[in-house]
């Protein structure tokens, strides 16, 4: 332990003990936590995309909070495809699945290097990524295109790398979810999950990649809220809460020294489940260091409670704490815990970055199917079909992608639907295609893994039923520009291909492949279901 970490742990009341355990959102409750921060009541904050509009006001937030607060705080992100994955104005990194695709430890670790960079700064020292979940089932509907791939030992390579870029420039990285949750059908904010295999297949797959960073000093680990009877049979208990997995497992067996961070007890596989103020004196006694407070609070009255009444011990707090100021401390927040506000653009978005976004993007297409259909000419009449989707940043890549195909393909013509087209939208789309002559037909899709909406992970019935109407009319290309396993599901087309992300970068180089100007380097990272 540093020298200010233990002088930090020695000087803090039992109070601001607690208070280093907590996690909190800002949100609309700005005043309210910052007085928190100022009682040393929280030691942690997680800034969402409603918090940072743009890297300024991240910058001038996370200043204020510092400005404020007693003890320095840790800030973190969910900065999962580089910072503009949900901070407009940041570098809009391609998916793990992507980098994935690109087989390529120097872009994974590239992608890395760029988020901490960024991330450090707007005065965010800790990034909720990567995700080293093992993607093996094709109808998980919450990790999907967030996971390197369904081969465990291409997920540590990858994720090895990105974490070596990420800590080397200064951010916290975090390998989540703990024990892993790639071989779930259901998602964790809405229910629980349980995995059911036994501990032989859990070494070979879910937890092979967690041992790996773990032997590469990853600094945390998120865990999740999934019931593992393999590894704890208690009933109804997910990993988050239980002594055996985060303790015994994690800490003993695993040898895993970091801060182990819960994910959001706000997620229904909580809520639901168990009484808030209890659930998070479980997670802290069964092996979590910071708590991701539903409401922060009453999570710190709550744990404040449980001290003095003995259901929570000072031993146990002081351990916790000890590690979030060891966090702190290798963050450097005990000589520097501002950020330069004027250098903030210098840095966020610049070219150099946005380079990595592109040498993904160019890396990863992969061409799934081409029954002599690709490359197309810029001649070709071409209808293509456009799914509508919105980022968390508020963009709409459909209408950039539309913007991208008018002007690379000039007789094109550009249809937009929505994600699930209704019968009425199909027939209004295939009676364009009665009234004018074309030469080929293009679906592009963005299926994408999206907390609460299981179903956006998917092609529903509309738009198979669109595909195999223009299929019947014309030569179909079928492009996602998200996750490949719906793909499996479009037995006519003639071409498939898939860009993994819908940021710019990868909508640009998936047009490139669909006119030759750029060769599909990718190699799908996950096997499709052979009966979808």
């Amino acid at each position: 332990m540093g020298l200010w970490a233990e002088q930090m742990l020695e000087k803090l009341s039992p109070q601001e003990l607690v208070g280093q355990l907590v996690l909190s959102g800002v949100g609309d409750r700005r005043d309210e936590i910052l007085k928190l921060a100022e009682e040393g009541k929280i030691g942690a904050l997680v800034f969402y995309g409603k918090d940072m509009p743009d890297p300024q006001s991240a910058a001038q937030l996370a200043n204020e909070f510092q400005r404020r607060s007693k003890i320095p705080v840790l800030i973190a992100a969910d900065f999962e495809a580089g910072t503009g994955f949900i901070m407009r104005g940041g570098t809009k990194l391609p998916s793990n699945m992507a980098i994935g695709a690109t087989g390529s430890t120097e872009l994974a670790k590239r992608c890395g290097e760029v988020t901490a960079k960024e991330a450090r700064a707007v005065g965010v020292h800790w990034i909720f990524a990567p995700v080293v979940d093992v993607n093996v089932n094709p109808e998980n509907p919450i990790i999907n295109i967030r996971s390197f791939g369904s081969d465990p030992n291409e997920v540590s390579r990858l994720a090895v790398a990105w974490i070596s870029g990420c800590q080397s420039n200064g951010c916290l990285a975090t390998a989540k979810h703990f024990p892993g949750h790639g071989d779930t059908s259901e998602d964790s904010h809405r229910v629980m999950p349980v995995v059911p295999h036994d501990m032989e297949r859990m070494w070979q797959v879910e937890l092979k990649p967690f041992q790996a960073t773990i032997n590469a000093g990853v600094a945390t680990i998120m865990t999740a809220h999934i019931h593992f009877p393999a590894i704890d049979p208690t009933p109804g208990l997910p990993a988050t809460l239980s002594h055996k997995i985060l303790t015994e497992l994690l800490r003993e067996r695993m040898g895993f020294k970091g801060l182990v961070v819960t994910d959001a007890m706000a997620m229904h596989a909580i809520k639901l489940n168990f009484k808030m103020n209890e659930a998070v004196v479980m997670a802290v006694n069964a092996g979590a260091d910071v708590i991701i407070a539903d409401d922060a609070p009453s999570t710190y009255e709550a744990l404040w409670r449980a001290l003095q009444d003995g259901k929570l011990s000072i031993e146990r707090v002081r351990e916790a704490a000890k590690r979030v100021l060891e966090a702190k401390e290798w963050c450097g927040l005990h000589e520097q815990k501002f950020v330069n506000e004027e250098k903030v653009s210098e840095i966020v978005g610049c070219p150099e970055h946005q380079e990595v976004a592109r040498l993904v993007a160019e890396s990863s297409v992969t061409v799934l199917r081409n029954e002599k259909m690709l490359p197309l000419s810029p001649q070709t009449r071409l209808f293509a079909v456009i799914a509508e989707i919105q980022r968390w940043t508020g963009e709409k890549p459909s209408d950039e992608l539309a913007e991208l195909l008018r002007g690379t393909f000039p007789n094109s013509t550009v249809q937009f639907v929505s994600r699930n087209p209704t019968p009425e939208e199909v027939e209004t789309v295939v009676r364009q295609l009665t009234e004018s002559s074309f030469d080929a037909a293009i679906l592009c899709i963005f299926p994408r893994a999206e907390a609460y909406q299981p179903e956006s992970a998917i092609a529903g019935g509309g738009m198979l039923a669109l595909a195999e109407k223009l299929s019947s009319k014309l030569p179909l290309a079928v492009a996602s520009f998200g996750s490949p396993y719906p793909l499996a599901r479009f037995q006519t087309s003639k071409a498939l291909l898939c860009a993994y992300s819908d940021c710019p970068s990868s909508l640009q180089a998936g047009v490139k492949v669909l006119i030759g100007e750029l060769e599909a380097k990718g190699n799908l990272p996950v096997t499709l279901p052979t009966n979808p």
